[in-house]
């Protein structure tokens, strides 16, 4: 089930990407 973790955090990653091109500002610094 490791293929599902993956999956899992690049989709993630994918959706913080998105955002951060839609309202940069939307996302706090980490």
């Amino acid at each position: 089930m490791t293929w599902h973790a993956v999956i899992g955090i690049e989709v993630h990653v994918q959706l913080r990407t998105v955002t951060k091109m839609f309202c940069p500002c939307a996302i706090p610094a980490e």
